[in-house]
């Protein structure tokens, strides 16, 4: 079984989620989908693993911030998946919402995460993993989960470093943390990427996609069972190309990985 753990099901028609669902299944994968918004979340919180989220990108104001938020509190005892969240402080992002608001919200969000986790109480209780955005702010991203008491010491809040573009430093940081890599093709492009896959223990390493690239209903991508073709070839190619950089095959350690985490 191989587990995409960042996947847009909200960028798919709503009429072609379910034969995408059911390719996916059929073909021995899964998803764990992420949402823009809390309010996006209500559409598909009935999918299985579906993940509430705040992208830095759907941040518009102050005032729809906290109104998003107060859905997210509502919200977040009714899944232990949570993405897509983060902060993303490129210059084009910071001309929409500062990294004053972004760092506020983020800051909230895993607050109020440690805080459900911490009323869970029980050490045997599933974690909450989260599904983290960290362009130019991996030391921010790091920082905030700290405060919040999330390191590696916590097992009930789990980070997952999405796409990780940070620099060496930042990711040596995201491991004492006790946090997760999920790799995407993209990710493997570069250089920098292929390193950081190849100095990140094997325990540490997830699949994913990030797909699709923008709303499909706009510019034609592949839906339903193209979709899923799309999904899990480029899962094997990266579990192919994984196992390859590192001189071992690593499917066997990604595949406990995602029942650590996600239960499959």
């Amino acid at each position: 079984m191989l587990l995409d753990t960042h996947y847009h099901l909200d960028f798919l028609p709503l009429s072609e989620r379910a034969a995408f669902l059911s390719a996916v299944d059929a073909a021995g994968g899964g998803i764990v989908p992420q949402t823009l918004t809390p309010e996006s979340f209500r559409a598909q919180q009935q999918m299985p693993r579906a993940s509430l989220g705040f992208h830095p990108w759907a941040i518009e104001s102050r005032e729809q911030a906290d109104r998003q938020l107060r859905i997210f509190q509502q919200a977040v005892g009714t899944t232990r998946f949570i993405g897509e969240v983060g902060l993303d402080f490129s210059p084009r992002r910071l001309a929409s919402a500062s990294q004053e608001l972004q760092s506020d919200v983020f800051r909230s969000i895993v607050q109020t995460v440690r805080q459900r986790a911490e009323d869970n109480g029980s050490a045997d209780t599933e974690p909450y993993v989260l599904s983290i955005h960290a362009v130019r702010s991996a030391g921010v991203v790091v920082d905030i989960l700290a405060q919040a008491g999330v390191d590696s010491h916590d097992s009930s809040v789990v980070p997952v470093f999405h796409w990780f573009s940070g620099n060496s430093d930042e990711l040596t940081r995201v491991m004492r943390a006790g946090g997760y890599i999920s790799v995407n093709p993209r990710m493997l492009e570069s250089k920098k990427g292929r390193a950081y896959v190849r100095q990140v223990p094997a325990e540490r390493l997830l699949l994913e996609t990030d797909l699709p690239k923008r709303q499909s209903s706009e510019v034609g991508e592949a839906c339903g069972a193209a979709a899923a073709d799309d999904v899990m070839s480029s899962l094997r190619w990266t579990l192919d190309r994984l196992s390859e950089l590192r001189g071992s095959d690593v499917t066997a350690q990604i595949e406990e990985n995602q029942r650590r985490l996600y239960g499959m």
